[in-house]
């Protein structure tokens, strides 16, 4: 198991459309693929079990663009991305699917048990995690 938090130059962003709207406010598509925002507040822990690995996310004060995921295709790919809980306590948070600047699926901030599956992919595949002052908790897996 392996334990590390994230931080990085992220400002504190007040969420101000409400406890109950957990949609992102300030944060647009384009800070989301852009990645010109800094991030702060994300931590992650991280088990490998016979070359699977699986990460769990989690913040009380989660600000920011996070890059959670990137890789490369040359040739068409088929992804799978495994949501076994998104728990957003407060603030506002988007996890974002990526492929080549461009955003093909936003998971429900609700998912729970998911499997979202994206065939014939190619070039850049990324997952972008987007928060403010998000209190969150999920679990990814990518294959």
């Amino acid at each position: 198991l392996f334990v590390l938090n994230l931080s990085g130059c992220g400002e504190p962003i007040e969420d101000t459309n409400g406890e109950n709207n957990t949609s992102l406010n300030t944060i647009t598509d384009k800070n989301i693929i852009n990645l010109d925002l800094g991030a702060s507040g994300l931590g992650y822990s991280e088990t490998n079990l016979g070359g699977f690995q699986s990460k769990e996310y989690s913040s009380k004060n989660f600000n920011g663009v996070e890059q959670i995921y990137l890789t490369n295709f040359i040739g068409k790919s088929d992804v799978f991305v495994y949501v076994g809980h998104l728990n957003v306590k407060s603030g506002n948070f988007k996890i974002a699917i990526i492929n080549d600047d461009k955003i093909i699926k936003e998971i429900p901030n609700d998912a729970f048990n998911e499997e979202f599956f994206f065939e014939d992919l190619v070039g850049t595949f990324a997952i972008h995690v987007a928060g403010e002052s998000a209190n969150v908790e999920f679990h990814i897996d990518v294959y």
